[in-house]
């Protein structure tokens, strides 16, 4: 145990260093949408930092940044053999970049980030059509836009007939 301001508190060690454990009690309760937002708010910070100083990696709106359980939409009913975004990744990140070259600030790529970063498992062969038979691994069906407040992320997977059901988005 290791003593800080007068509190003893207890420590795990990894590879050497301690790490201090927060008691339940000292943490503010959060409730799943809070945790969410934050989530959004904190990957939408990030994409602007990794813009402005020119580097970029569409894996920044991955884990562990941005936990699987925040952002998993739905299960395909053949199989959940592979995580899916329905946006490509690549193209999210090209539209934070595109909306901060733009003048957006975060709070508007955090509004872009809740509606189109979400994950639906499919299966191996659903992936198979959809990248590669389909030609739509890294990008959406002909005429989709960010642009477009009504288009729906998840046109990929009508696109390839992809049927699954929906969770309870954990926000």
């Amino acid at each position: 145990m290791l003593t800080y301001a007068g509190l003893r508190k207890p420590t795990q060690t990894y590879n050497g260093h301690h790490f201090y454990i927060v008691p339940d009690s000292m943490r503010p309760e959060l409730d799943k949408k809070e945790i969410a937002r934050r989530v959004f708010e904190r990957a939408a910070w990030v994409m602007q930092q990794s813009w402005e100083e020119n580097w970029r990696h569409s894996r920044l709106l991955d884990e562990p940044l941005i936990p699987n359980h925040i952002i998993m939409a739905g299960r395909s009913r053949a199989s959940a053999d592979h995580r899916e975004h329905v946006v490509p990744l690549a193209l999210i990140r090209n539209q934070c970049e595109k909306m901060f070259s733009s003048g957006a600030d975060a709070s508007a790529v955090t509004k872009l980030l809740e509606r189109h970063l979400k994950i639906v498992m499919i299966s191996k062969a659903e992936r198979q059509r959809l990248d590669f038979e389909l030609g739509l691994k890294v990008r959406m069906p002909e005429g989709w836009s960010f642009d477009d407040e009504n288009a729906d992320p998840f046109a990929r997977l009508k696109a390839a007939g992809i049927e699954w059901d929906q969770l309870e988005l954990n926000v």
